[in-house]
């Protein structure tokens, strides 16, 4: 990953910020990325829409995950991370928009032997999940991750949009496109 796309942590001063100009929020933005398994596009070219609002059709929350670009040196998920959108906005600073998002990020757990995909759980330092703001340059496409359920019965009252606060760890899910098995794995 280059060094401008990952914030990192640092004391910023106010008087740093002074050219900081308005943000806009947004509730959406579009990946545009090869996929080397899929030619049926303008040369393998697929588009797809990655979503972060505070209501979706009216009903609860819709946080979508992503895959963001951490090495390009390292192939598939080793050079990747997965995240959760929280927010997409952009900033004028010194006169450039600036397209960012606020995450929260996954932490890789490995490959599981038996269904071949990769686990994340919630990076969370004293239970809180770890956030960052990062660029969208950064983002390679949407991901899809399955709850890990264990052995305990899910109630019937459960909401989809408790799904990644629920659960212990996540199956990134390699199945749900031919084309993300070829790039991320």
């Amino acid at each position: 990953m280059t060094q401008d796309c990952l914030a990192k942590q640092t004391d910023t001063r106010m008087e740093d910020l002074s050219p900081l100009g308005a943000a806009s929020v947004f509730h959406s933005a579009v990946a545009t990325f090869f996929a080397p398994g899929d030619m049926s596009g303008s040369c393998g070219m697929r588009r797809e829409r990655i979503r972060s609002t505070p209501s979706w059709r009216g009903g609860e929350p819709r946080r979508d995950c992503a895959f963001i670009v951490e090495d390009e040196e390292l192939a598939g998920m080793s050079g990747m991370a997965v995240v959760c959108i929280v927010l997409f906005f952009s900033v004028a600073y010194n006169g450039a928009q600036y397209p960012c998002a606020l995450v929260e990020w996954f932490q890789r757990l490995g490959c599981d032997p038996v269904t071949g995909m990769w686990v994340v759980r919630p990076d969370r330092t004293c239970g809180r999940w770890d956030r960052t703001v990062v660029h969208l340059d950064c983002f390679l496409r949407a991901a899809h991750l399955i709850p890990m359920y264990g052995r305990q019965k899910i109630p019937l009252g459960f909401r989809h949009s408790y799904s990644l606060d629920a659960f212990k760890a996540y199956y990134v899910n390699k199945y749900i496109y031919h084309h993300l098995y070829k790039v991320v794995f």
